[in-house]
């Protein structure tokens, strides 16, 4: 690793030989990994408690304890690390053993520069999705009680817009609502669009909606189709939009408006990022649905007060 550069991941080496500690150490800071060792599973527990680290690997016979221990210790108070097991007695039962408590890889000593980085790299992917996974539900569940507890529309439309960018972590996100009567779409919310693009005129329901709609689940447009599938291609291209991801807001059949994310990078979405963002969908639409409602009752009591004599107006508000 190149002095100034950020580490790829910062990884702690519990084991009791010195020339263990020396090899792994030479083999990952050439490709770019922070590392740092301990020689006994309780100075290593002390390290934990004080620092994060992504990986943690372990040799399964240690002097002090079984390094079984730091791998139960991970799992139980550091559930953002991994870990992978290497001895020089691996058997079948103990691998399976490091596994159910936690254990994310296992192996053997001996093994070739290769080898370490090849397991490294696959436990160091499991780490990060689980980070991912863990970080969508908790931003999911944070927005599903924001928006279930406001009646607010204006408030609802901007959690929605905020909380789906936090989600899939994209540049920005708009709110389009479907106006029937004249068959347009209209933003009323966003987060992270600047005011040109928001200004740059209503979308023809006819043409936007019906591409959405027909699609099988979110609806994905790159910039190579920005062209044939965009009213506005040009707008989108001029704030660096590269791709753009558009999902229907609906309650039962009923088509509320679209929900549209903006990416200045290309990227796919995983399947769970998708299922979360229907899930988001589903849930932001029904809060629209109850604020529209709560809003329609509103005023209709505020034109049937304005109907009735001034004496029942009072009681009717005391």
């Amino acid at each position: 690793m190149r002095a100034g550069e950020q580490p790829k991941a910062k990884i702690l080496i519990i084991d009791d030989e010195q020339i263990v500690h020396e090899s792994v150490r030479r083999i990952l800071e050439i490709e770019g990994y922070r590392v740092e060792g301990a020689f006994r599973v309780k100075d290593a527990l002390d390290l934990l408690k004080r620092e994060d680290y992504d990986l943690v690997l372990s040799d399964l016979m240690m002097p002090d304890e079984s390094g079984m221990k730091a791998v139960e210790a991970v799992a139980r108070d550091h559930p953002y690390c991994g870990v992978v097991m290497f001895t020089g007695f691996a058997t079948v039962e103990s691998a399976v053993e490091s596994m159910k408590l936690g254990s994310l890889d296992y192996l053997p000593k001996p093994f070739t520069p290769e080898e370490l980085l090849e397991v490294v790299e696959r436990a160091l992917s499991r780490v990060y999705k689980s980070r991912r996974d863990r970080e969508i539900e908790d931003t999911y569940s944070e927005a599903e009680k924001a928006i279930k507890s406001s009646l607010d529309l204006k408030e609802i439309l901007n959690l929605i817009c905020g909380s789906v960018v936090r989600l899939l972590q994209t540049k920005a996100s708009a709110l389009y609502m479907y106006k029937k009567q004249d068959q347009t779409l209209e933003i009323v919310a966003s987060k992270g669009l600047n005011q040109e693009y928001i200004e740059k005129g209503v979308l023809d329901a006819t043409e936007s909606l019906p591409q959405v709609l027909q699609a099988d689940g979110p609806l994905l447009t790159e910039d190579s189709a920005f062209d044939s599938q965009l009213q506005y291609p040009e707008a989108a291209r001029e704030q660096g939009y590269v791709a753009i991801l558009s999902i229907p807001l609906k309650v039962k059949e009923a088509v509320l408006g679209i929900l549209r994310l903006y990416s200045s990078d290309k990227r796919s979405f995983s399947d769970d990022e998708i299922d979360i963002l229907k899930k988001f969908a589903e849930q932001g639409s029904r809060a629209i649905e109850n604020a529209l409602s709560y809003e329609r009752v509103r005023s209709d009591i505020k034109d049937i007060k304005q109907h009735i004599p001034e004496p029942v107006a009072q009681k009717i508000n005391q």
